[in-house]
């Protein structure tokens, strides 16, 4: 139908409560259950548990002169 937004704003759709009433306006119906910062943050330790497992991250440190991490 030709109709097509879109933002320059990073991180615009990030805030939950925004994200929801622009939605709404445009006739969403969602429920809303989804919390930007949470889920980022769900998937960041993920990735980090997966490094962990897969990566010699200790031989990393040591080659890249610093410290051991901390995941």
């Amino acid at each position: 139908d030709g109709r097509v937004m879109g933002c320059y704003l990073h991180g615009l759709f990030s805030a939950d409560d925004f994200r929801r009433e622009f939605l709404a306006q445009l006739g969403g119906r969602g429920d809303g259950a989804l919390h930007y910062d949470a889920r980022i943050e769900e998937i960041l330790d993920r990735w980090a548990d997966h490094l962990e497992r897969h990566l010699a991250l200790d031989a990393i440190a040591a080659l890249a002169g610093i410290g051991t991490p901390s995941l």
